[in-house]
């Protein structure tokens, strides 16, 4: 090995070093992404309201005597569980966001440089081969979240104003009775303007629901499975791997 070639390596394994010791804890820095992390921390928080709101609905509907709101009651416990699953799909998309940097600059861009290290050194055309896979793969998943987070907050904000008239209505809800005691009772008769209120309301929280699992839970699905196709398709791909000697070959069997 000559001294060119030794330099080489040796400032591609630096080059290895340095995004493993200094990119990899800056990229994965909940500091680095302040409007992503901002962003999914406004909607995790909107979605617990909701959500409380759904569940105390619920709750104080299933006190009332008679059968009447019941049907209400079970409908707001079904939205409440379904919105505990966005907030989770919320807390995984913050999770993610500050795991892609760890993954792309921790992990795949130093073996990216020690594949690149080693085709310098013994000319191995598949080394180079992976060492570009594995960078350009790297790069996708560093990229895909703050995407995923971009194109659901365009979405959402065209919905936005929907979830905020719910998370009004739930502010301003409030469930009165008709008793002689002037409190809930066996004897408690619900207003025809509650029950407007609170069917509002329920529709309201609908409306919030389809938004919510559209932009947290739908298009970061559809984002990921892009992701999959496009790793799929540079590790299957046989155009990016043809080089001279496979190009020989397949001169040769068409002349046959």
């Amino acid at each position: 090995m000559n001294l060119k070639k030794a330099a080489i390596i040796s400032i591609i394994l630096l080059l290895a070093v340095i995004s493993f010791t200094r990119i990899a804890p800056w990229a994965a820095s909940a500091s680095t992404h302040p409007h992503s992390i901002e962003q999914t921390e406004d909607k995790i928080a909107t979605v617990m309201t909701l959500s409380a709101g759904a569940a105390a609905t619920s709750a104080t509907l299933s006190l009332l005597p008679g059968d009447i709101c019941t049907p209400i009651s079970e409908q707001l416990a079904e939205l409440a569980k379904y919105f505990l699953v966005v907030l989770s799909a919320l807390h995984l998309e913050k999770f993610l966001i500050t795991l892609s940097g760890f993954i792309t600059f921790g992990i795949l861009i130093p073996l990216a440089c020690i594949f690149f290290a080693w085709y310098v050194a013994f000319g191995n055309t598949n080394a180079r081969t992976i060492a570009g896979k594995l960078a350009l793969i790297g790069l996708i998943i560093f990229l895909i979240v703050p995407a995923s987070v971009i194109i659901s907050d365009k979405i959402y904000a065209t919905q936005s104003d929907k979830v905020n008239e719910a998370v009004t209505e739930y502010n301003n809800l409030d469930i009165e009775g008709d008793s002689d005691s002037g409190a809930l009772s066996d004897f408690t008769t619900i207003t025809n303007d509650t029950i407007d209120n609170i069917t509002s309301f329920v529709g309201s929280l609908l409306e919030s629901l389809a938004v919510m699992i559209v932009t947290s839970c739908i298009v970061p699905a559809l984002v990921f499975v892009f992701l999959i196709w496009v790793v799929k398709t540079i590790f299957s791909g046989n155009v990016l791997t043809l080089d001279a000697k496979s190009l020989d070959t397949l001169s040769g069997k068409k002349d046959k």
